[in-house]
């Protein structure tokens, strides 16, 4: 097995590992196998998130082929390679975040991630496909065109999926001190309160350090509501969530 196979593998195992523990939840387990609206919205949810991971994975590759780059690859020595590739992604990714949070249409493609009210890792797959393609499509060409190695951007996704499973855990998991640095499920459990804002990285908390967005978790956090307000307007179901940004685009040619 190559190298890349062996971070794709190491990144599945990590990730199913994490969803296993997170079935000593009851509320996790209910929201699974309980029939009702949220199993199926949640299950719909999980299938469909394949579809848009394997686009990016193939946009990647050839992003990484075809595109002129600024700095050829190879040019900084690997771990500098990797460490400026992870600050040139999680900045990405931290304005996206922020802007999908600021503008009423962009937000239609962001809701659905916070429109669950229980916070387990169902959430990970809570997420509208074409933005997920849109926006994942953008950072990697935007990766490669800066002349970062495959490895390196390959290394950043295989840790943002995990992080990115790790805190929306239930569990309420902490690193110790290194969660002042990596993104812990009571930092990230803040962003979802339903009055909450901030702490719009997706693995290191450093841009929200650097902006002024970082929320540092209060003994609250860990019962606080999470989720949309009970008057939301958005609505609840996988159909009617992929489907409500026509009404906001239909809204605005009007």
């Amino acid at each position: 097995m190559d190298t890349l196979g062996l971070i794709h593998t190491g990144t599945a195992l990590a990730m199913l590992t994490l969803v296993l523990l997170e079935l000593r939840d009851p509320q996790f387990r209910a929201d699974s196998f309980a029939a009702g609206p949220r199993r199926r919205r949640n299950w719909a949810f999980f299938f469909t998130s394949f579809i848009p991971t394997m686009l990016v994975q193939s946009a990647a590759a050839w992003f990484h082929t075809h595109l002129p780059t600024l700095m050829r690859p190879g040019t900084l020595p690997p771990v500098l390679d990797f460490v400026a590739c992870m600050l040139v992604a999680e900045l990405v990714s931290w304005t996206s975040h922020w802007v999908k949070h600021q503008h009423p249409f962009l937000w239609r493609f962001h809701f659905q991630h916070h429109r669950e009210e229980h916070f387990s890792v169902w959430m990970v797959t809570h997420t509208h496909a074409l933005e997920v393609v849109l926006s994942g499509s953008a950072l990697v060409a935007l990766l490669a065109g800066l002349g970062f190695s495959p490895l390196s951007v390959q290394l950043y996704f295989a840790l943002y999926s995990v992080v990115l499973t790790y805190h929306h855990s239930a569990r309420g998991y902490s690193l110790g001190w290194l969660d002042w640095l990596i993104i812990s499920p009571a930092y990230h459990r803040h962003h979802h309160r339903r009055v909450g804002k901030g702490n719009y990285g997706g693995t290191l908390t450093v841009w929200d350090v650097v902006f002024g967005t970082v929320r540092w978790p209060e003994p609250e956090t860990a019962t606080a509501p999470v989720g949309l307000p009970p008057q939301a307007r958005e609505p609840f179901g996988y159909r009617k969530e992929m489907l409500y940004f026509l009404s906001g685009w239909r809204r605005q040619r009007s």
